[in-house]
C-alpha cells in the first residue's frame, strides 16, 4: 500500500506543485490541441488566453495564479498525443454528440479513475458499477492497462474513456468539464468564478484514485478539488487532508452520494448487463452471433394497444427457431411485437414508445439493434451467446424496461418474437399498414394548424438558459424530438422539460414571432432572451445549447447561407470548421447570422422563410446533401428550384469563399439574385 498520512499528503502536494512549476519554466515549443475551437480548454476558460506557444502558456499561468490545472494542461499539450488504445484529447465535435446523452438521463454523472490497482477485478466492478449506474467514466494511468488486461471492453461507445497512460493525462476530464461549461453553459471564456461555479453545480463528477501515483500526479488531483469534485482515495491508499477514505465496495455509491446522484438500478434477469454504457456500441461481423433483418432478411418492429384481458404481463414468447437451432453466423427473419395494456395509453403513444425498443436493445451488453420499423437490423454478439443470452431474452429485457420507464401508462406487457420467415412475411403487410395510419397523423401538418407549440428544456442541465421551442414544422435543433413526440412526452409526464407554448398572436408572422411564444421564453429562460423568431436566422434567432445537428451560418459574399453538419471534419468557405461554428452559438446566447438547426428543419417550408428559405442555400457538404439526398430534391422541386440540387456548393466544388463565389456565378445560383441578407 501507499499509505500517506495527512502531512505526508500535504508535502507530497507541495512537491508536486514545486516540480510542476519547475517544468513550466522550462516548456518550449508550440501547444496545441487539432479538432477543438477552444485551444488549451481549461486554459481558455480560466485566463482567457488561447494558449498556442510556451511563452504564451507562461502568461497564462502566472495570471492564473500558478493555477496547477494550467499547468498540468500545459505540460500534457507540450508531450503531444497518444496512441491506441487511449483517446487523448476528444474533440469538439465527438464530445457535442455526447451532448444529448448529459441532458436525456442517459448519463447521470460523471467519474474520473486514475492510478494503478493492485487488484485488476476490484477496478472492473467499479466500473461495472458505474456503466450500470449511468455514469460517463474517464480512465488515466496504470488503470487502463489493469482494465485491458482483465478482458473490459474499454472506448468511448462502452462509456469507460482511456485517456491516456499517465494519471497525469487524466486532465482531459478537467478539459471536458471546461468546454461543457463554454459549449453549454454560457460561460465565457477568462470568467474563472462562472466556471467553478458551473463545475460544482451543474457537472456532478467525482474522482477515484488508486495507488501509484507520482508526485506531480497527486498535486493535479488534488487541484480539482477547485471545480467542486470530491477525491476518493481507495483501500487504505492516500490518506488524509481532504480525500475521502473508502473502499472498493463503496466507492461508487459515495461518490454519488458526494455529488447529489440519484438513480435506482433494477436488475433484469436475462445473462447480460444492460446500461445505456453500452448504447452506443457496435456488433461486427465477425463478433457476431445471429442478425436479423438489415437487408438479409425481412424484420420489422411494432408496439400495440392492447385490451387488458389480451394481455399477459411479462410473458415472452419465441415462434420460430431459436439460438440453439442455428450456427454462427446465420441470419434469421425476426418481427418484435410489443403489446402494453393500460388505462392511460393511447394510439398516439405507441410510435413514442415504440422508438424506445431501439434504445432498450442497445442497453445490452451484447445486442444491437440500428433503424426502425420494417428497416431494423439486430445482432446478438458470440459473447453474448456463449454467456447464455438467447432471442427470448431481447423480449425480456423489452418487457422490463418499457415497463419500468412508462409505469403509469403500462399495466401489463406482453412480448412476442416471431423468426419463421412464412409468418413475418405474412405479418409485414399488416404492420406496413398500421406504420402508414400512423404517418398520416402528422404528415402535412402545418404551423398554422396549431395553436400550441411546445418547448424543451432537457439542455438546462448544462446549458441553463437556453429554450428550445418545436413547433410541426420546426424539430429540436438536436433532431430527436418532433412537435408529436413533445406533445405526447407532455401527456405522459405532465412536469417535464416538455411544456405547452401558447403561441399568442403573430408579431411578425413572416419570421415568425409570437407573443405567447416571447412570453414563455422570457420567463423559461430566466430573463435571459426577450424575443425569439421562430423562422430567421437575422432577427432574434433562437437560442442553442450545443446539440445541434447542423449550424447555419450567413456568406455575406454571396448573399447566402451555407449550412455544415457535426460529422463534417473540415473547413467551411467561412474558413472556419463545425467546431470553432459552435464555439460561437451555443449556451444559450443568440447570434444573428448563426443557427443550430436539426437537419430535418432544412426540409421544411419554414425553413429561414424571413431570409427567402431554401433559395438562400449556397454551400453543404457532401456527406449531409447525400444523407438529405431524395428529400432535398422534393423540397427543392416543391419549391419550383428542382434545378438548384447540382447548385448547391460543397467542400469539393468550393473549399474556400473564392472558389464559392465563382462556382454560384458560374452556375447562376438564385442566392445572388435575391433580395440582399444585411
Amino acid at each position: 500500500m501507499n499509505e500517506i498520512e495527512t502531512d505526508s499528503l500535504d508535502a507530497a502536494i507541495e512537491r508536486g506543485r514545486t516540480r510542476l512549476d519547475a517544468r513550466m519554466q522550462t516548456l518550449s515549443g508550440e501547444l496545441g490541441y487539432p479538432d477543438t475551437a477552444y485551444a488549451l480548454p481549461v486554459t481558455y476558460a480560466i485566463t482567457g488566453t488561447a494558449v498556442r506557444d510556451a511563452d504564451e502558456a507562461r502568461e497564462a499561468y502566472r495570471q492564473s495564479g500558478n493555477n496547477l490545472l494550467v499547468a498540468c494542461e500545459c505540460l500534457m499539450a507540450a508531450a503531444g498525443a497518444v496512441g491506441p488504445p487511449y483517446t487523448g484529447f476528444i474533440p469538439d465535435t465527438v464530445l457535442r454528440q455526447l451532448g444529448y446523452t448529459l441532458v436525456d438521463g442517459s448519463v447521470i454523472g460523471l467519474g474520473l479513475i486514475v492510478g494503478k490497482p493492485e487488484s485488476p477485478d476490484a477496478a472492473a466492478a467499479i466500473c461495472r458499477e458505474m456503466q450500470e449506474k449511468y455514469l460517463l467514466t474517464f480512465l488515466a494511468g496504470g488503470v487502463v492497462e489493469a482494465l485491458s488486461g482483465a478482458g473490459v471492453r474499454l472506448g468511448l461507445e462502452y462509456r469507460l474513456v482511456p485517456l491516456g497512460p499517465e494519471s497525469a493525462r487524466g486532465i482531459h476530464f478537467a478539459d471536458i468539464l471546461a468546454r461543457i461549461a463554454m459549449m453549454f453553459g454560457g460561460v465565457k471564456p477568462g470568467d474563472a468564478p462562472a466556471l467553478l461555479s458551473y463545475a460544482a453545480e451543474r457537472a456532478k463528477a467525482f474522482v477515484v484514485v488508486f495507488p501509484g501515483l507520482t508526485d506531480e500526479e497527486i498535486a493535479f488531483v488534488d487541484s480539482l478539488r477547485v471545480l467542486g469534485m470530491p477525491i476518493l482515495t481507495l483501500d487504505g491508499g492516500y490518506r488524509g487532508g481532504e480525500w475521502i477514505p473508502v473502499t472498493s465496495g463503496e466507492a461508487v455509491q459515495t461518490g454519488m452520494e458526494l455529488r447529489g446522484i440519484r438513480v435506482t438500478v433494477t436488475a433484469i434477469p436475462i445473462p447480460m448487463a444492460c446500461s445505456p454504457a453500452f448504447e452506443g456500441k457496435s456488433i461486427r461481423k465477425e463478433e457476431m452471433y445471429v442478425e436479423f433483418g438489415g437487408g438479409r432478411t425481412p424484420a420489422f418492429e411494432l408496439l400495440r394497444t392492447r385490451p387488458r384481458q389480451e394481455v399477459e404481463d411479462g410473458n415472452v414468447t419465441v415462434i420460430g427457431p431459436e439460438v440453439d437451432d442455428v450456427t454462427a453466423g446465420s441470419a434469421l427473419p425476426l418481427a418484435i411485437l410489443v403489446d402494453v395494456a393500460g388505462k392511460r395509453m393511447k394510439p398516439d403513444y405507441e410510435p413514442v414508445l415504440e422508438r424506445r425498443i431501439h434504445t432498450f436493445i442497445n442497453y445490452g451488453e451484447g445486442s444491437w439493434h440500428v433503424a426502425q420499423r420494417d428497416l431494423v437490423w439486430v445482432r446478438l454478439s458470440k459473447d453474448a451467446v456463449a454467456k447464455g443470452v438467447r432471442i427470448r431474452d431481447i423480449g425480456t429485457l423489452l418487457a422490463h424496461k418499457l415497463k419500468m420507464e412508462f409505469p403509469d401508462h403500462i399495466e401489463a406487457i406482453q412480448v412476442t418474437l416471431v423468426t419463421e420467415r412464412a409468418k413475418v412475411e405474412e405479418m409485414l403487410p399488416q404492420a406496413r399498414e398500421i406504420y402508414r395510419r400512423r404517418d398520416e397523423r402528422i404528415a402535412g401538418m402545418k404551423d398554422d394548424d396549431v395553436e400550441v407549440f411546445y418547448s424543451c428544456t432537457l439542455c438546462q442541465t448544462f446549458a441553463p438558459n437556453h429554450v428550445c421551442i418545436i413547433t410541426p414544422e420546426r424539430p429540436a435543433l438536436c433532431g430527436a424530438i418532433t412537435w408529436l413526440d413533445a406533445r405526447i412526452a407532455h401527456e405522459i409526464t405532465p412536469s417535464g422539460a416538455n411544456q405547452p407554448v401558447e403561441k399568442g398572436g403573430a408579431v411578425d408572422a413572416l419570421r415568425g414571432e409570437f407573443a405567447g411564444v416571447n412570453r414563455f421564453v422570457k420567463k423559461a429562460s430566466h430573463g435571459e432572451t426577450d424575443r425569439v423568431s421562430l423562422y430567421s436566422i437575422i432577427d432574434y434567432p433562437m437560442t442553442a445549447c450545443g446539440c445541434f445537428e447542423c449550424i447555419a451560418a450567413i456568406v455575406p459574399e454571396v448573399n447566402g447561407i451555407l449550412i455544415v453538419n457535426r460529422d463534417h471534419p473540415g473547413e467551411t468557405p467561412l474558413g472556419m470548421t463545425f467546431s470553432t461554428l459552435a464555439g460561437t452559438i451555443g449556451g444559450g446566447a443568440q447570434t444573428p447570422g448563426f443557427l443550430g438547426i436539426a437537419k430535418n428543419y432544412i426540409l421544411s417550408e419554414r425553413f429561414l422563410q424571413a431570409e427567402g428559405g431554401i433559395a438562400r442555400v449556397v454551400w453543404m457538404p457532401t456527406s449531409l446533401k447525400e444523407e438529405l439526398g431524395e428529400r432535398l430534391r422534393e423540397r427543392l422541386a416543391a419549391a419550383g428550384i428542382p434545378e438548384m440540387y447540382e447548385k448547391i456548393a460543397d467542400e469539393v466544388t468550393a473549399p474556400t469563399i473564392e472558389d464559392l463565389i465563382a462556382f454560384l456565378e458560374r452556375v447562376e445560383h438564385p442566392a445572388l439574385a435575391m433580395k440582399p441578407l444585411i
